[in-house]
C-alpha cells in the first residue's frame, strides 16, 4: 500500500524544506502543515495537489516516490534519423495527396 504521507515527508526532507517553509508555501502555519501530515488518514486530492505544487513535484511523483513518473513520449525520445524519415514520409504523403487530387480533377 502506498503511504503518501511518508512520501511527502521523504520528498520534503530530500529537498531540505522545513515544515515552517512548507506551511508558508501552503498559506498555513508550521502547525497547520504538521496537522495536514499527522492527522491525515485520507488526504483530499485538492490538498495533495497543493502540497505537490509546494514541493515542486507532480502528484504522480508523490504517489510513485521514490520512482519518478516519465511520460511515454519522454521515455523513448525519437532519434534524429527517425525524425528525418518521418519528415520524408510526411512530405511523400502530402505529394501523394496532391497527385490524387490532380488525377481526380482530370476525370
Amino acid at each position: 500500500m502506498i503511504d503518501i504521507i511518508k512520501n511527502i515527508e521523504a520528498i520534503r526532507n530530500e529537498k531540505r524544506i522545513k515544515q515552517e517553509e512548507m506551511g508558508r508555501r501552503l498559506g498555513v502555519s508550521q502547525t497547520g502543515y504538521s496537522n495536514y501530515i499527522n492527522r491525515s488518514s485520507d488526504m483530499p486530492f485538492a490538498r495533495l495537489s497543493m502540497i505537490a505544487d509546494a514541493l515542486e513535484v507532480s502528484v504522480i511523483d508523490i504517489i510513485t516516490w521514490p520512482e519518478h513518473y516519465v511520460p511515454e513520449s519522454e521515455a523513448h525520445p525519437q532519434c534524429e534519423e527517425c525524425k528525418k524519415k518521418d519528415e520524408i514520409i510526411d512530405n511523400l504523403n502530402e505529394l501523394l495527396a496532391v497527385y490524387k487530387q490532380k488525377v481526380k480533377s482530370r476525370k
